[in-house]
């Protein structure tokens, strides 16, 4: 994908939810969803970009059971043919337990793990950890108000593979004061592997945070890089970007700026593991209900011969049209290999017009059929730009239905399929069922022409939690 595209899209994105600020007020026990995007000046690397989410599952006890996922991408250059230079990916999957404390802030033990994994290279370090922590009153919001925020975790390692580790340590402060509606201050992170091939990642620096209200928050920030540890970015540098964040809001959130997307894990047939990452934000609406949008989904197909890793990201403007909306956009799709050397880096990037009704991969109402049931569709099209598939035709098209059949208010069966043609194919088609507090279900067969895989026809049992 173009750096100067996507950096001019997503800093045209920060602008437009700068101007739609607004006061808000948060909930700790809710969903919690962030993203960034920075440019580092180091010798190793250009740009840096995280995914993080914190869903609550379940109550037990006083105790709110919570999902963490988390990536890391460290990106070295963009190539000129448009095709993103990955060089590793950190990651966290995490399952916890939290309570909170009289006083404030909350308390919650956890297990799960921490790696990194190299990008179309060798190379693969984890720890499998057991550990407990403490957090402040309201650091779980996207704006956690004025002050001192922070969080500690130490975490015992069970298990690990490709680095030596006794323990890991992890923790984040931040201070902020009030300037008009803004605040201005310093946060600083930092992480640790104790013991064996111990190394600290450390990060600090000014940033300047914006309440946009519903709990959700934007913020710049400038940090000084020292990372030493074997799971980081091992790198030094300074780094200049922007973050999103968004919480669980007191009476919901009747307009943008807003974050969503979803995280699923699921197997195929081969021993087939799968998993997904997706963040989408939108802007505050301007010019009769237009939106800026970008989301980025990155996804995980593992096999015995080596992982797939794929990107899409979908940067542009939506507008409301009749029962849906409609708009223009920049898609770009990126292949790469966990763990092994990758001789070529795939991609296709295309310019494209569409439709799509607001229930469409995300939680929302369909288009009412009556007794029948309700309809999703999405349907995109247009130029494309490039590929590394041949370029045979100057058209790429994507597509697809959700028919979700009538029942209980909280579950109900649906059947869909999904297409793409162009100058590379794939296909999905999968029965499942929608689920109540966002998750879903579903039987799978999938076609996909990008693979690297000797196989690329699979059928997959996934579970998905939409936020």
């Amino acid at each position: 994908m173009a750096r100067g595209a996507t950096l001019a899209a997503l800093a045209a994105l920060g602008l437009a939810t700068l101007a739609g600020a607004r006061a808000g007020e948060g909930n700790d026990d809710g969903p919690r969803a962030e993203g960034s995007l920075a440019w580092i000046d180091s010798d190793r690397l250009d740009l840096v970009g995280s995914i993080a989410a914190t869903l609550p599952v379940a109550s037990a006890g006083g105790w709110r059971i919570l999902l963490r996922f988390g990536t890391v991408t460290a990106i070295e250059r963009a190539t000129s043919d448009l095709t993103f230079e990955v060089t590793d990916v950190s990651y966290l999957a995490a399952v916890g337990a939290r309570r909170p404390l009289p006083a404030g802030g909350a308390i919650e033990v956890f297990a799960g793990e921490v790696g990194r994994v190299r990008v179309d290279a060798p190379g693969h370090a984890r720890v499998r950890i057991v550990g407990a922590g403490w957090e402040s009153r309201g650091h779980r919001r996207a704006f956690g108000g004025f002050g001192w925020s922070g969080r500690a975790a130490l975490a015992a390692v069970v298990e690990d593979s490709g680095v030596d580790a006794d323990a890991v340590a992890d923790g984040e402060v931040r201070w902020l004061a009030p300037v008009g509606r803004v605040g201005l201050g310093v946060d600083g992170t930092a992480f640790g592997l104790i013991g064996g091939e111990g190394g600290w990642d450390l990060a600090a620096g000014p940033r300047l945070d914006v309440d946009l209200g519903g709990d959700r928050a934007f913020g710049v920030f400038v940090r000084g890089v020292r990372a030493r540890s074997p799971l980081g970015l091992d790198t030094d540098g300074l780094v200049v970007g922007f973050d999103f964040a968004q919480g669980s809001a007191k009476g919901g959130r009747v307009a943008p700026p807003e974050i969503s997307g979803r995280v699923a894990a699921g197997g195929g047939d081969g021993g087939r593991g799968y998993a997904e990452v997706d963040l989408r934000v939108a802007s505050p609406p301007f010019l009769r209900g237009t939106t800026a949008t970008v989301e980025v989904d990155g996804n995980v197909l593992g096999a015995e011969e080596g992982s797939d890793l794929y990107y899409l990201y979908d940067v542009g403007f939506e507008h409301p049209a009749g029962p849906g909306t409609t708009g223009l956009w920049f898609h770009h799709r990126s292949n790469h290999v966990l763990g092994r050397a990758n001789p070529e880096v795939t991609s296709l990037n295309v310019l494209e017009t569409g439709f799509e009704t607001p229930g469409w991969n995300r939680e929302g109402p369909g288009l009412p059929l009556g007794r029948a049931g309700d309809l999703d569709a999405r349907l995109r099209a247009g130029w494309l730009i490039d590929s590394a598939f041949g370029e045979d035709t100057a058209w790429h098209a994507r597509g697809g239905v959700r028919f979700a059949f009538p029942g209980g208010a909280r579950t109900r069966a649906y059947v869909s399929g999904a297409l793409e043609r162009g100058d590379v194919a794939g296909s999905a088609y999968a029965v499942g069922a929608l689920l109540p507090r966002g998750w879903d279900v579903r039987l799978e067969v999938l076609h996909d022409e990008q693979l690297y895989a000797a196989d690329r026809r699979l059928l997959l049992a996934v579970a998905t939690l939409r936020y």
